[in-house]
């Protein structure tokens, strides 16, 4: 019997959390220790397992071949139309179970003003920029641990399903929780953004982080911009443009996977029309550093 993700995650040891688990790589983490989870699972589509090594970069077949050999089955989608049909039904009422958690998060938490999240980005991070509504503030969230903590929350927009970023913060807003993932989604963020600033004119700016983002709204950024926060990497990559074509500035990160994520934008972006420039953060930094640095010249 094939599994899921979420079955394969358990019986390699590891952690799952919603929509994916952290596991150790059978391949490079045969050991199998506690603090090993270099593998990331997911289901894909048609019954087909996800699995990225982020320790070695491990080949996708010898995982599977690895899994198989200790008595996991998890190569591939079921050749059973039933089973594949059921599969995808199954994941269709999975997304919308996570769309309604995420839109009852919406609802519950209040506006930004004033709350930690307000404190956290104004003292710990050093942003002046406007705050703006898709930004908003929950007491108490369940992070994926089990464990609840204040956290801002954030809507994602341009998406098939409701869905929602949250970053989870000390109580006195100082900082991010002492917890991993600090940050986490729910919801089908796939192709989605947080916008952070909307201007009539001007360019599309368009970054991994919220808080590189208002960081970039808060001076970096000299002319009137839409700034859109893409969350990660991989949402850089798949991030869906609006149309017509225009003018895009894609900010990155100053480290390898940040670049290589813009890079792979503005090429997308520019064979659609797009006018494109790249703008990259120093060597080992982002953009908030960046800010902290100037604000502190």
């Amino acid at each position: 019997m094939r599994l899921d993700a979420q079955d394969v995650t358990a019986r390699l040891g590891g952690h799952w959390y919603s929509t994916y688990g952290v596991a150790p790589c059978p391949v490079c983490q045969a050991e199998r220790r506690g603090d090993q989870l270099a593998l990331t699972l997911r289901d894909g589509e048609n019954g087909h397992l996800l699995a990225h090594c982020k320790k070695a970069g491990c080949n996708y077949a010898l995982i599977c071949a690895a899994l198989s050999f200790s008595g996991i089955a998890a190569d591939g989608a079921s050749s059973d139309p039933e089973i594949t049909a059921q599969h995808a039904a199954d994941r269709r009422a999975a997304e919308i179970r996570r769309a309604n958690a995420a839109l009852e998060i919406w609802h519950t938490a209040q506006p930004i003003a004033g709350t930690p999240a307000e404190r956290y980005l104004r003292m710990a991070r050093g942003i002046s920029a406007p705050l703006p509504d898709t930004l908003r503030f929950l007491s108490s969230a369940l992070h994926p641990g089990g464990q609840a903590f204040p956290a801002m929350i954030a809507l994602v927009q341009g998406v098939e399903f409701f869905a929602v970023h949250r970053t989870y913060l000390r109580p006195d807003g100082q900082g991010k929780a002492a917890i991993e993932p600090a940050k986490a989604m729910l919801g089908g963020c796939k192709g989605g953004a947080v916008a952070l600033t909307q201007a009539q004119r001007g360019p599309l700016v368009v970054c991994e982080g919220i808080e590189t983002g208002l960081s970039l709204a808060s001076g970096l950024v000299a002319m009137p911009a839409t700034i859109w926060a893409a969350l990660s990497t991989s949402g850089m990559k798949g991030l869906i443009l609006p149309r017509p074509p225009g003018h895009l500035i894609v900010a990155t990160d100053g480290d390898a996977p940040g670049c290589a994520a813009g890079n792979a934008l503005a090429q997308r972006a520019f064979a659609l029309g797009w006018r494109v420039e790249l703008q990259q953060a120093p060597p080992g930094a982002d953009w908030n550093d960046v800010l902290k640095a100037w604000s502190n010249a």
